[in-house]
């Protein structure tokens, strides 16, 4: 392989000049760092609250000496922050030219006051291709006048998959995992626990396809252990699926988490737990008096609910998931949750069950829903059950109208199927929290 195969680029204040002819930069939220982004990149790009809160999950002192390698580095704002957080250098590659100079451009732009920006580079051309990248880069410090030759301490990848695909295959991604792992495992420093691997992959990827990872990481970093982890930003699906791998791992294989906008709301970790089942059969089996919690899928995405239902269920309690499947997993339970932080910043919702209904609220009965729930004590009520979207908003705001004035706590409703000899039913419940 040639130096030839890639091009590098220094972050610069003329690299910034020549994006702002471009793009204008821009934050996401207000008092986060600004990035240049076309469209493309902004729709692919790890938003910075997650970004950051991922990078300060490491320990710097997990890390061997080194740069910290982003093998597709898109936009850069997940290499950035592993940068600024660690306050280690940053090695970027991407194989579009325009991309590769706008991330160039948002190193420079968010390196203010930091002194070993030096190092910073960005290289045009293939991540998968170890020599010639490792050589171009070595070759432009030398060009700069910096003799070092710094090794590589932590690589990440994050590789491009299809955005219209309901489900993903390994096949999909690009750059390819096992060719980038294979090129640069040589290349990588050892921590104290092996060398310091993350992957991002597509939450869509199924058991299958994550065993096939596993059989990647086993041939390619031999005695390493690695974490899976699951990560929800609370809108009731898995965001992110990772793996960090050897000296960036935990000492359990399985981790989900659940994020606020900049920290860690709760995680757990463990080891699966194998399949949940559930069903139903009649309504006294969902008891007036009973609690029903939501939590967030990603609970059971990861195979973690009974690491959590052990904390959060007391020994002496009946309890039972009621649905296993979908953006609202239930767990029934006769006595409240622990109010045990890791427990509840899974929850969604959870109340005490007082009402069943066994038609879903519409618009020439909201009012009636609205004054039965109002007699139970409930004078806010969340619609957390399956209905037409083009009418759920109406609905919403329709019964928290119906409902203003009057006085009471918060409640929702959800709906279960049961299952009857005569076929199957929902029944809408009515929780108050």
């Amino acid at each position: 392989m040639s130096e030839e195969e890639h091009k590098p680029i220094v972050p610069s204040k003329r690299g910034v000049t020549y994006a702002k002819r471009k793009f204008k930069p821009k934050s996401a939220r207000k008092g986060e760092p600004e990035f240049f982004m076309d469209e493309g990149m902004s729709r692919l790009s790890t938003p910075w609250s997650v970004a950051s809160i991922r990078a300060g999950q490491i320990d710097p002192l997990s890390l061997p000496a080194g740069v910290i390698l982003d093998a597709a580095v898109g936009s850069g704002i997940q290499l950035i922050a592993f940068s600024k957080i660690l306050k280690r250098p940053a090695l970027g590659i991407e194989l579009d030219e325009e991309v590769a100079k706008l991330c160039a451009a948002n190193m420079q732009l968010n390196s203010e006051g930091e002194v070993q920006r030096s190092l910073d580079r960005v290289l045009v051309g293939d991540g998968g291709s170890a020599e010639s990248a490792i050589t171009c880069y070595w070759a432009s410090l030398r060009d700069a006048g910096t003799r070092a030759h710094p090794p590589v301490a932590m690589l990440h990848l994050d590789p491009a998959r299809p955005s219209d695909a309901q489900n993903h295959s390994l096949e999909e991604m690009e750059p390819d995992i096992k060719t980038v792992l294979k090129s640069w495992s040589s290349h990588l420093q050892n921590g104290p626990n092996g060398p310091a691997v993350l992957l991002d992959l597509s939450p869509r990827l199924d058991a299958v396809q994550r065993a096939m990872v596993d059989g990647i990481l086993e041939t390619t970093f031999p005695g390493a252990s690695w974490t899976w982890e699951w990560l929800s930003r609370g809108g009731g699906r898995v965001d992110r699926l990772s793996v960090w791998v050897g000296s960036l791992s935990s000492s359990s294989s399985k981790r989900c988490m659940r994020v606020g906008r900049k920290n860690i709301i709760a995680s757990i970790e463990g080891e699966s737990s194998g399949a949940v089942e559930s069903s139903f059969n009649s309504v006294m089996e969902i008891p007036r008096g009973a609690y029903l919690t939501i939590v967030d899928p990603v609970l059971i995405e990861s195979g973690l609910q009974s690491s959590w239902h052990d904390l959060a269920v007391g020994g002496g309690s009946g309890s039972s998931w009621v649905r296993i499947e979908g953006r609202r997993p239930m767990l029934i339970h006769t006595d409240e949750l622990s109010g045990d932080d890791e427990v509840r910043g899974f929850v969604v919702a959870t109340g005490k069950i007082v009402q069943h209904r066994l038609s879903a609220p519409e618009i020439h009965t909201i009012d009636q829903v609205a004054s039965s729930v109002a007699k139970k004590g409930i004078s806010k009520i969340t619609l957390r059950c399956s209905l037409d979207p083009e009418i759920h908003p109406t609905l919403q705001r329709r019964i928290t109208k119906e409902l203003k004035g009057t006085e009471g706590a918060k409640g929702f409703i959800v709906d279960l199927d049961v299952v009857r000899p005569t076929g199957n039913q929902k029944v809408y419940v009515v929780c108050k929290e």
